[in-house]
């Protein structure tokens, strides 16, 4: 009998990650396709659905190639996604305007018409767990119906569809059999009311988006449709999980349990605490609440906080800026501080006395401000670029300490230790200010594929292959790092940070 893989698929914002997994749960072959980043405005992204459909092709087939597998041989599918980026489609599953991708800021004057309303912010925050911000799905469609010809005329012969990239992926796997979403994914639009378990009438109404047009909504862990082989590079087999990115990298941490937490160092950082099974009755003003997974009839919330540049930062620092010519240069700098500031038995050297704040898109949590931009303080005609680079690094992970700090306040459950992932834990000066900052451990897993691991385990789980017991004793830990500032520093360090937010704050203030 032929031996049976999973097949994850990580569709991310800047790439798609293809992973097979066995069944003791280990990576037996991968493949990873960059798309195109359109940045049409200032302040506008876009995706080409078509090319990410188109590698997530290239990917399978890669694949099964390394793997030498057999298209017969993948027993289920999991599926990850971007989240709030949205598209309209026809019935024929052909994109009538380019995906807009979560980052985007065009419909921002919309919600800002939205949020001037009367009651709506307290009402949407109440109903979705989220502030009212061109961040997530609801306001892009709004703008997609107010601008886009193509999509106003598929409106009027009602063969319009509209729907987040997972939903749209789905049915072209299927080949136009389920038009379906899941919670974690609804969750991220504005439409869905997480109290209740469905799309949100009110807000629909108010929006003028018609139900008709948006998935069903199934189980996380649930049944999604049989695959088409002519669609999905010949194989046919079900999708028993869909879930957004940032959730499958929390269930890939097997932060389970309320009061787990991790953070994701991708093209920003997207924090999340597991709090448990019920949403609570007075949320936080200055945090998200989201549904991270749905199974076995219980929903799992956790809170959210999300940075809107960190990866995106460090490559405008090397791209636009110039101040270190690769990856490679900046990460030997890292090594050349992080081994000083061992030997220097903990102690940072603040001579320079140089800030950056991370915020080219916006702040998020806790600000929430998007007219927020990145801010040097402290420059001199003695700054070098290597003290820049150096300082974008230590925003980032105050950025970072800013939503964890404020998750430490507002959840019964303490924060003991922060599991990470993503492409900049790689680096060790940023990890290990991250602890100092933070004063609790920061885990670096053993695995770098932390979306699509979360994604594979909920599918073996659905498959009968193994249970969330059994996963616990298989978290790797590759390194942890260990804070070793005093309190009485690292109160000095986060006192001065909170001047300069406050006084961006007092610069950008609507008033």
């Amino acid at each position: 009998m032929l031996e049976k893989f999973l097949l994850s698929i990580d569709q991310g914002t800047t790439g798609t990650k293809v992973v097979l997994f066995d069944q003791q749960g280990e990576v037996r072959a991968s493949s990873y396709k960059k798309h195109t980043q359109y940045y049409t405005k200032p302040g506008w992204t876009e995706h080409d659905p078509e090319e990410i459909w188109a590698c997530i092709g290239q990917g399978i087939q890669e694949a099964l190639a390394e793997g030498k597998i057999e298209p017969s041989q993948i027993e289920a599918i999991g599926l990850a996604n971007q989240g709030e980026t949205v598209l309209f489609w026809d019935d024929q599953g052909r994109p009538l305007y380019p995906a807009i991708v979560w980052s985007c800021r065009r419909s921002q004057a919309i919600a800002r018409e939205w949020e001037a309303q009367e009651g709506w912010s307290a009402k949407v925050f109440h109903k979705t767990g989220l502030r009212i911000d061109p961040y997530f799905s609801a306001t892009k469609i709004r703008w997609m119906m107010e601008e886009v010809e193509q999509v106003q005329g598929h409106i009027r012969d009602g063969s319009a569809r509209c729907s987040t990239l997972d939903s749209w992926l789905i049915w072209k796997m299927t080949g136009g059999r389920s038009f379906v979403t899941d919670p974690s994914t609804a969750a991220r639009t504005m439409l869905y009311n997480t109290r209740l378990g469905e799309w949100d009438q009110e807000i629909l109404e108010y929006l003028e988006i018609d139900a008709a047009w948006l998935p069903s909504i199934l189980p996380t862990a649930g049944h999604f449709g049989i695959t088409s082989k002519d669609a999905l590079c010949g194989i046919e087999a079900p999708i028993r999980v869909s879930i957004v990115d940032q959730p499958a990298a929390l269930y890939g941490h097997l932060c389970t349990e309320p009061g787990t937490s991790k953070c994701t160092y991708g093209t920003g950082c997207f924090v999340y605490m597991n709090i448990g099974s019920e949403l609570p009755d007075q949320p936080t003003a200055s945090l998200l609440s989201t549904i991270v997974w749905s199974k076995d009839d219980n929903v799992t919330y956790a809170l959210d906080g999300a940075i809107y540049s960190a990866g995106s930062t460090v490559d405008w620092a090397m791209n636009e800026l110039a101040l270190f010519s690769s990856i490679d240069e900046l990460q030997a700098w890292s090594t050349e501080w992080y081994h000083r500031l061992l030997n220097a038995g903990g102690e940072y050297d603040r001579d320079a006395n140089l800030w950056f704040a991370p915020c080219l898109s916006g702040a998020g949590a806790p600000y929430w401000n998007s007219d927020f931009r990145g801010l040097f303080l402290g420059l001199s005609h003695g700054t070098s670029k290597k003290e820049m680079a150096k300082a974008v690094l230590e925003g980032i992970a105050h950025r970072v300490a800013d939503v964890i700090d404020e998750m430490q306040q507002v959840s019964m459950h303490p924060v003991t230790v922060l599991r990470v992932d993503g492409g900049l834990t790689a680096n060790a000066y940023l990890m290990q200010y991250q602890a100092d900052l933070l004063g609790i451990p920061v885990e670096v897993p053993g695995s770098a594929e932390t979306t699509a691991l979360g994604t594979a385990y909920l599918t073996g789980e659905a498959c009968g292959w193994w249970t969330t017991k059994q996963l616990r004793r298989k978290v790797p830990i590759t390194h942890t790092f260990h804070p070793r500032l005093d309190a009485a520093d690292r109160e000095a360090l986060r006192g001065e940070w909170a001047r300069i937010m406050q006084l961006m704050t007092r610069f950008y203030s609507k008033g």
